[in-house]
């Protein structure tokens, strides 16, 4: 019995042998290899054996200051193994890592590992692992970040065939729940991973990828997949503690997205990293979609779909097929900033999607060009609409072509600077091309600008219509040299209405050519309105000279109307003129530099006639310049020649030269310089003498020479029945001007040396000289008087009285053997009215006959009724 015993005991006892040589094997080896690692085991505690295997309470592992920390490890019999891991089957209640940053940039910067070393790394995993309580503390651009969960693995080997499949569940401090499956096959040529994530049970993401390695390099496939990604926003928040904190705030995930992506790749031989993805070959294609609003920053909240496909045969990667339809609301103020407000778009709609090639296609797209159809569109208190063909260039350097391209936009108000614009629509035709070093931009016959009103200051403009058949810009933009720009072509303008306090509102045309370069700008071209004027214009800038702006005035000829009383608000009311030519020209300079523009003009005329307020003139030849340089103002009279003024009385020719300086400030308080002065009247001339008068005076005298004025002319004209006469006058006439109107006081009138005749017969002047004796003398005497002293003292005031103080001496042959006879006769006469009668019993215009008669009754309800 004994014997038997100890036999039945012995395979326990070998058994028990065996287990503690292999687990001391065990222990010493793996020691060994994390000594070789610098890792230093800290703990080790509750070492135990049973039926089932090995179990070890806790374990502690440390490695700098990063820990490792196990709880209720087991090991199973069957698990264990004399190569690593040593482990093949393992069970842990609780991992907690604690991994700290590493100190080095060295550290940072490990090299990229091989999928030969990959595959090997794998080698040394357990074929089992189960983890039911992990904690990872690991270092995060924030500091330190925490994750929860448990772990699953499984791994297979036969040869050098790999299978590994992980599942990996994390529970973040807040949100919903992350759940991973990873399942990688592989050899040491072949590899192929997939991946799923969940959140909260939800499927997100779903990733196959098969790598294929030879001497030639690797061919790499692919397909990423996430067609309902609703739980972007826990991600989001998940990932962002990962991210670097000198970042922007990223807005919110969407609520719903759905991506996806293909590639088939050729790699070149070498690791895995970004620089061997930037010289694979292959395609690549990938799909988003946001049916839900999301707020990018800078941008706006974006929505819609994008689909790319990208190629790469033998160089570069070429663009193959773009398509899409996005949609941002409520666009950023920083991406709209530089549009004035009442521009800004509420909403842009951007489409695009396979077009054609033009025929006409650009030798720097040729073998190169992505044609698609597009079109843009802003919805908001401005609506636009933009859509066209493009030709895009599918590689670098980048490039573009379009054509066929409209360009619709309308606003119904637009404030810029002093400028109010309101109903503005644009329509433009566009062709084009540009890229990395010029611009060129045609506009097509059809392009039309309209505005319904713009308003200036005091000026406004309705119904405003731009147009161009053919205008073209180009911009050359070198890295090496300046902008250098041109923009050439047609310019036609018409505006229905013009409101200008000097002009009169009326239909205008611009019919033009621009001409403009980065150093000269030119504008020409012919601006004229509905009246028939009719203006030749040249609008020239350059660095060197500034601006410049020339006007001609076509000759007008006044038989055929006059354009210039139905254009100016300034032209004289009572000024009408209906026959004669009139040309002008002027022109504006403003220096480099200078804040003031400087402006010449002249004016010339030729046989002028036709009337002033009651009076008729013709023969009018007048020669005007005028100067301006911002402060003063210039006008000089080369020549005005006026052979007849009639206001009842012919006057002229008339002769006139002078000039004028005055502040623009005041310009009706200048300088005025007569240089010549004098017109014919009655047989005889008045004249002025040369001089200065400051109209900033309260009053102007104007010392007026009488000289030769005949008396007979001047009875021909008088309205007196019988009165005639002889004789030349000259004198003196002190006028004077002032606010009130014209007077003058004490002038002086005398007959020339030796005198001349007056008769005065008329019957009604006998019989009163028969019924009163004391004037029968005179009325014989003034029958036939001979005088030889005739002078006057006249007097004129502002309400046109006229008060003669008439001395006469001389005698009558006829009384008393022609005895010495002396007179003293006082006149008075109502001037207006006197040139009234005239003009009214001669043979007149009906437009002064209709202008004296208003005069008239308008003195006489005027005038202080008699006592």
């Amino acid at each position: 019995m004994p014997m038997i015993g100890r036999r039945s005991w012995l395979p326990f006892v070998l058994v028990l042998l065996c287990a503690l040589a292999l687990g001391s094997y065990g222990y010493f080896s793996v020691q060994r290899q994390l000594q070789q690692y610098g890792i230093d085991v800290q703990q080790f505690q509750g070492l135990g054996l049973s039926a089932r295997g090995i179990d070890l309470r806790a374990l502690s592992l440390a490695q700098g200051d990063s820990q490792l920390h196990l709880q209720g490890l087991h090991l199973p019999w069957s698990g264990l193994s004399l190569d690593a891991p040593y482990a093949q089957q393992l069970q842990i209640n609780q991992l907690h890592l604690q991994l700290q940053a590493p100190v080095n940039a060295a550290e940072a910067s490990a090299p990229a590992t091989g999928l030969h070393e990959l595959l090997d790394s794998l080698a040394l995993l357990p074929e089992q692992l189960q983890i039911q309580q992990l904690q990872l503390d690991l270092p995060c651009p924030r500091g330190r970040c925490s994750l929860q969960g448990d772990l699953h693995l499984q791994r297979q080997a036969a040869g050098t065939d790999q299978r590994l499949a992980i599942r990996l569940n994390l529970t973040p401090a807040t949100g919903p729940a992350l759940n991973t499956q990873l399942q990688l096959n592989g050899t040491a040529h072949d590899t192929t991973l997939q991946f799923e994530l969940a959140v909260a049970g939800q499927p997100q993401l779903q990733l196959h990828s098969q790598l294929t390695q030879n001497r030639q390099g690797s061919q790499w496939q692919g397909r990423l997949s996430a067609p309902e990604l609703s739980a972007a926003d826990a991600l989001q928040t998940w990932l962002g503690q990962w991210l670097p904190e000198d970042l922007p705030v990223l807005p919110r995930a969407p609520g719903a997205a759905r991506l996806s992506a293909d590639w088939q790749l050729h790699l070149p031989p070498g690791p895995l990293d970004a620089a061997m993805l930037s010289q694979a070959r292959g395609r690549f294609s990938a799909s988003a979609e946001l049916p839900e609003a999301w707020p990018v920053p800078g941008l706006g909240q974006l929505q819609g779909r994008l689909n790319l496909a990208l190629l790469n045969s033998q160089g570069p990667w070429l663009a193959e097929a773009l398509d899409g339809q996005l949609q941002l609301d409520q666009p950023s103020a920083q991406l709209l900033a530089q549009l004035p407000a009442e521009l800004r778009p509420e909403r842009l709609l951007l489409r695009l999607q396979a077009g054609q090639a033009p025929s006409d296609l650009r030798s720097e797209l040729q073998g190169r060009a992505l044609p698609l159809t597009f079109s843009l569109e802003g919805q908001g208190p401005a609506p636009f609409q933009l859509q066209g063909q493009l030709a895009l260039a599918n590689t670098a350097p980048w490039s573009l072509q379009w054509q066929q391209t409209r360009l619709q936009a309308k606003t119904p108000s637009l404030t810029l600077a002093d400028l109010q614009l309101k109903r503005l629509e644009l329509q433009l035709s566009l062709d084009g091309y540009a890229d990395a070093q010029q611009l060129s931009l045609q506009v097509a016959s059809d392009s039309q600008l309209r505005l319904g009103q713009l308003q200036y200051a005091d000026s406004r403009l309705q119904q405003l219509r731009a147009s161009s058949s053919g205008l073209q810009l180009s911009l050359a933009y070198p890295a090496d040299a300046p902008l250098d720009w041109q923009l050439q072509g047609p310019l036609s303008l018409t505006l229905d209405s013009l409101q200008q306090p000097q002009l009169k509102p009326q239909r205008w045309t611009l019919q033009g050519r621009l001409q403009a370069t980065g150093q000269q700008q030119r504008l020409s071209g012919k601006l004229g309105n509905a009246a028939g004027l009719a203006l030749d214009l040249e609008l020239q800038h350059t660095a060197a000279s500034g601006l410049q702006l020339d006007a001609r005035l076509a000759e007008i000829f006044l038989r055929g109307g006059n354009p210039l009383q139905q254009s100016l608000s300034a032209w004289p009311p009572l000024l009408s003129l209906n026959n004669g030519r009139l040309s002008g020209q002027a022109s504006l300079r403003l220096p480099p530099g200078a804040h003031l523009p400087v402006m010449t003009g002249q004016v010339e005329a030729k046989g002028l006639a036709g009337i002033y307020d009651r009076s008729e003139l013709s023969g009018l030849d007048l020669r005007l310049q005028l100067r301006s340089d911002g402060r003063q103002l210039a006008l000089e009279l080369d020549e005005l020649h006026l052979a007849e003024i009639n206001p009842g009385l012919p006057i002229g020719p008339l002769q006139l030269r002078g000039r004028y300086q005055a502040a623009t400030a005041q310009p009706d308080k200048g300088l005025l310089q007569i240089d010549q002065a004098h017109t014919a009247l009655l047989g005889g001339q008045v004249l002025l003498a040369p001089g200065q008068w400051n109209l900033a005076d309260e009053a102007l005298l104007l010392p007026l020479e009488v000289q030769g004025v005949e008396l007979e002319q001047l009875f021909i004209l008088y309205p007196t029945e019988g009165l005639a006469g002889s004789g030349s006058l000259d004198g003196q006439l002190p006028l004077r001007i002032d606010a009130s109107g014209a007077s003058i006081s004490q002038g002086q009138l005398s007959a020339r040396q030796p005198g001349g005749r007056l008769q005065f017969q008329s019957e009604r002047i006998r019989a009163l000289g028969q019924s009163n004796p004391a004037m029968q003398l005179v009325t014989q005497s003034l029958e036939d008087f001979r005088y030889q002293v005739l002078s006057s003292q006249l007097d004129y005031d502002q309400q046109g009285k006229l008060n003669l103080a008439m001395r006469l001496e001389g005698q009558n042959p006829a009384i008393e053997q022609g005895r010495p006879i002396h007179f003293s006769i006082n006149l008075e006469e109502d001037i207006p009215s006197l040139l009234a009668s005239l003009q009214l019993t001669d043979k007149v215009n009906e437009v002064i006959r209709q202008r004296v008669q208003q005069r008239m009754l308008q003195r006489q309800n005027t005038l202080p009724s008699a006592p």
